[in-house]
């Protein structure tokens, strides 16, 4: 029996399912850069992905996934709710159609759709990223499914809710400078928001033609602000610097890239004085390539 789950819950980013049907070619991507490994957490418990406008009384997209890991295995069920409870792709009864394990600090293993065969499989994997999870298709199953392609789930808390993470992302005054790459893994420097204002997440994909997955506002200065948005979705994790004035995005710059598996990252720094160095860097080692000053809402090239 297949069932519609309603809940206002936190909203992560995710990229709709675009194979449907009889669509069984493969999904293939590479691995997101993990603040963490599989390895060394439990993931047993409810995680969520949610996609639900502000202004509406029921999610677009939904999707959860119950795990339970023993050891270094782990069997899971899904419930995917898509075109705002149209499709639904889930079993009311207990019936885990995921089985993994855990291959270098990943989760990697097979699934099936309820809409097809338990022998009709495709293959997925499970990263860390942060408190969170990452939610990969490898290849899809023969068939109708709705479970996403590339998804990030939060935990869900004991009283029902998704666990939140408080942000620096509204009209108050921010200075969170002076700023480096390697304190984005520091949540008490900074604190993103799992869902950016809605102003900012269009302006963002009208610019740049990417989802605004998580952001912070860094700072306020003189009427204008500055954030730190970041994309998850691609082949690697892309950060940008974006000014804005009010609710209007002025412009923006690349400053990180993982660069999928490669050993060269693109990291950055912005000191006291509103300075932004971007590097190349290898093995901990960092080459200044650009440099640029915020100043009055605009990024100037140094």
């Amino acid at each position: 029996m297949k069932f519609l789950i309603l809940s206002f819950l936190l909203i992560v980013s995710c990229k709709e399912n675009m194979a449907k049907a009889t669509d069984t070619k493969a999904v293939i991507s590479s691995p997101v850069e993990n603040n963490n490994s599989a390895s060394t957490q439990n993931l047993s418990g409810e995680w969520i992905y949610q996609k639900k406008q502000a202004n509406a009384d029921v999610p677009e997209e939904q999707f959860t996934l119950t795990i339970i890991q023993e050891g270094n295995s782990i069997k899971a069920q899904y419930c995917a709710i898509a075109n705002s409870g149209g499709k639904i792709d889930c079993e009311s009864e207990q019936n885990y159609n995921i089985t993994g394990s855990i291959k270098n600090d990943k989760i990697v293993g097979e699934f099936f759709s309820f809409f097809g065969a338990p022998s009709d499989k495709g293959k997925f994997e499970i990263s860390l990223i942060n408190d969170k999870i990452h939610w990969k298709v490898i290849k899809a199953p023969k068939g109708t499914f709705y479970a996403p392609d590339d998804c990030v789930l939060a935990k869900k808390e004991e009283n029902g809710s998704a666990a939140k993470s408080i942000s620096s992302s509204g009209n108050e005054a921010v200075n969170l400078l002076p700023l480096d790459y390697k304190d984005l893994e520091n949540q008490n420097k900074i604190k993103f928001t799992n869902h950016p204002e809605d102003w900012l997440q269009k302006a963002f994909m009208d610019k740049f033609d990417l989802t605004a997955d998580t952001s912070a506002k860094i700072l306020s200065k003189d009427g204008y602000d500055l954030y730190i948005v970041n994309n998850v979705g691609g082949d690697s994790e892309l950060i940008y610097l974006v000014s804005a004035k009010g609710n209007t995005m002025l412009n923006g710059i690349n400053v990180a890239d993982s660069n999928g598996d490669s050993e060269t990252t693109k990291t950055f720094s912005i000191d006291a004085k509103n300075t932004v160095y971007i590097f190349n860097e290898t093995g901990g080692r960092r080459s200044l390539i650009e440099k640029y000053v915020f100043n009055l809402g605009k990024f100037e090239k140094k």
